[in-house]
């Protein structure tokens, strides 16, 4: 698309056969053909597809998601007539579709690469972004302000301690937990309190392996209760079991470094892109996408 001739040997492309017998317009006659076709495209790779019938799947409801699928199709018919009808008109115009061809061949390497590194940041590994907030941190943590502040732990960006256990509070939903960064003693008993205000599909349960066993499951309007204790300090990762819906809960060790403190918001997007967060052991749902964004319909 982008007209490099160097790409081309890494193209993939179909088997001879196949193309050819797609390119002889007999082979599709017949009046259960349109259906045919129309069933095939549920295997396109494509990730808006994919996202509609996880949704649908996901939804565990015959009827709900065959609704999804529909408003999908119609929601999705207008742009593809459109661009059906345009790429006609710009392939008449060589200059026209050459330029097109290139444009159309940016938006997918940035997409492509948009969804690679989320996908490396829902499994632990450091993506483009992970490198730019490290490095972010490294400059921040260099300062003679901060190299002064190596004291202790402030009590105050810590949970209040009830009956012996650390009291945390947060609210689920399907577009995300609030607050979604924390901060906690090691070695000190954890109560974790999560209500549900609205949450669907895998955003319906909170799993982070390192922190607890099992899963925090949730329940719309009720209020779930986990309790736990962590050992090791260190910064670890929390989410849906997709990893589409993410915090952070960063574990303190009483006599260590003070953590910067600040807007948590701040925080918590620079703990979620750190090269030393430990994953919540999600693994991806394959179609793009990170924290912040529903990844399912009930």
């Amino acid at each position: 698309m982008l007209g490099v001739k160097a790409f081309r040997r890494f193209q993939i492309t179909m088997p001879k056969f196949i193309t050819r017998y797609a390119a002889d317009e007999k082979n599709f006659q017949g009046k259960y053909m349109p259906f045919v076709m129309g069933a095939l495209t549920f295997i396109l790779p494509c990730g808006f597809t994919i996202t509609a019938q996880g949704l649908a799947l996901l939804s565990g409801s015959f009827l709900q998601g065959s609704l999804i699928m529909l408003f999908f199709a119609l929601g999705t018919l207008p742009v593809l007539l459109f661009i059906g009808f345009s790429s006609a008109k710009l392939v008449s115009n060589q200059k026209l579709s050459g330029q097109f061809l290139k444009v159309a061949g940016l938006v997918v390497l940035f997409f492509a690469f948009f969804n690679i590194n989320n996908q490396l940041n829902v499994l632990g590994v450091s993506g483009i972004s992970s490198i730019f907030a490290q490095r972010s941190v490294q400059n921040n943590t260099n300062t003679p302000s901060n190299v002064q502040g190596q004291a202790k732990v402030d009590e105050s960006d810590l949970p209040a301690i009830v009956n012996g256990q650390q009291v945390i509070k947060m609210k689920a939903s399907a577009s995300g937990y609030s607050p979604k960064y924390f901060k906690v003693r090691a070695g000190v008993p954890i109560r974790w309190e999560v209500t549900d205000t609205g949450t669907s599909g895998c955003t319906n349960a909170i799993i982070s392996r390192s922190l607890f066993d099992g899963q925090i499951d949730l329940t719309p309007g009720k209020t779930s209760v986990k309790e736990f204790t962590v050992q090791k300090s260190g910064k670890y990762k929390f989410s849906c079991w997709m990893g589409m819906v993410v915090g952070v809960m960063e574990v303190m060790d009483a006599n260590g470094p003070t953590s910067d403190s600040g807007n948590s918001n701040n925080n918590a997007n620079t703990a979620l892109n750190d090269a030393d967060v430990i994953p919540s052991g999600a693994k991806g749902c394959g179609c793009g996408g990170g924290g912040g964004s529903s990844c399912g319909g009930r």
